[in-house]
């Protein structure tokens, strides 16, 4: 099941400007890229030697990246710190055009930073500065205040869950309030240790791994996470579920779409260097389909077929139309 090229560009064309608001995890991703020529006298450990660094959003913002970069509009809720690494993420926000009035900050945690060291294309270490758990009574307040404000505003909401603290009990009871009483879909990136957070969520967009831990059963073939998709969905009273599934592409499942069994989607990768971040990619590209009027099997598809752009880059990325549609090309003429 793929789309055809031209509706593609339709598609595509309709979610400029659609608004989704995107909740979560604000993160720094930082990048420190170079050679590898020798290994420490001090320790068995290869030596890396620096030749450039970068640093790009991360997490929920790396969401909102994704959909700015495919023409929607993104509606960035979450936290930071006045620090280096916040002035920094509120600097890229600024950078890329992304409203930055539904960022609440927080003094009593540090802007994530998450700092990946690559040598010779390969990813070698990572180091994580933050300081997870619950949020203190204050943010958990001013987050809520900035959601009742916005998220009238939107078409699609986004929550972006990295198990880092913003998306915790309290906020998520206002969100899914919200969401019902405007009818707007509301679409998770889940972490398995919040499960219970979800509960009503339109749609989910777990990968294998996360649907095991979620639903307790096995998710390899795809009679597995049919099965595994079902008892998730009935758990959790979802509309739907859209399951990654690294080279076998994806499966959504939402009979309230009319279809009873699942929808196999073949992978759209043709190479794949990185996945850091393709989660993003995915649930940005179907949040904004859908935010702009598309059906979800459609969605789906666009969906995927950012994901096999986005994972052909190194380190966290995002992908513009004009990447989709000429990787729709390039795949006619093979």
């Amino acid at each position: 099941m793929r789309l055809e090229k031209a509706r593609a560009s339709e598609l595509l064309e309709k979610l400029k400007g659609a608004p989704v608001l995107v909740f979560g995890d604000l993160m720094l991703d930082e990048y420190l890229f170079g050679e590898v020529n020798r290994i420490s006298p001090e320790a068995p450990v290869p030596i890396v030697r620096v030749l450039r660094e970068n640093a790009v959003l991360g997490g929920a913002a790396n969401v909102a990246a994704n959909l700015k970069a495919l023409g929607a509009e993104p509606i960035l809720v979450g936290t930071l710190r006045q620090d280096a690494a916040g002035e920094r993420v509120t600097q890229l926000l600024a950078r890329l055009g992304i409203r930055r009035d539904g960022l609440v900050v927080d003094p009593e945690r540090p802007t994530i930073i998450k700092t990946r060291v690559i040598g010779q294309q390969q990813q070698m270490l990572r180091i994580d500065r933050e300081e997870p758990g619950a949020l203190g009574g204050g943010a958990i307040s001013d987050l809520c205040a900035r959601l009742d404000a916005l998220i009238h505003e939107a078409k699609a909401v986004v929550v972006s869950d990295y198990a880092k603290g913003v998306v915790g009990p309290e906020v998520m009871t206002e969100l899914r309030a919200r969401c019902k009483a405007k009818n707007l879909p509301w679409i998770v990136d889940p972490k398995p240790a919040h499960k219970a957070l979800y509960e009503g969520a339109t749609l989910m967009t777990p990968n294998r791994k996360e649907l095991e831990a979620l639903s307790g059963m096995a998710a390899g073939s795809d009679a597995e996470v049919a099965a595994a998709g079902a008892r998730l969905r009935e758990a959790l009273s979802l509309k739907g579920l859209l399951v990654t599934r690294s080279e076998k592409g994806m499966a959504l499942i939402a009979p309230e779409e009319g279809h009873r069994d699942p929808w196999m989607i073949p992978t759209e990768a043709r190479e794949v260097f990185d996945v850091s971040g393709a989660g993003d990619t995915v649930v940005a590209a179907f949040a904004a389909s859908v935010a702009s009027g598309a059906d979800w099997r459609e969605a789906a598809m666009l969906a995927n077929a950012a994901a096999g752009v986005v994972v052909a880059k190194v380190g966290t990325a995002t992908v513009t139309p004009e990447e989709v549609l000429a990787h729709y090309h390039a795949q006619e003429v093979v």
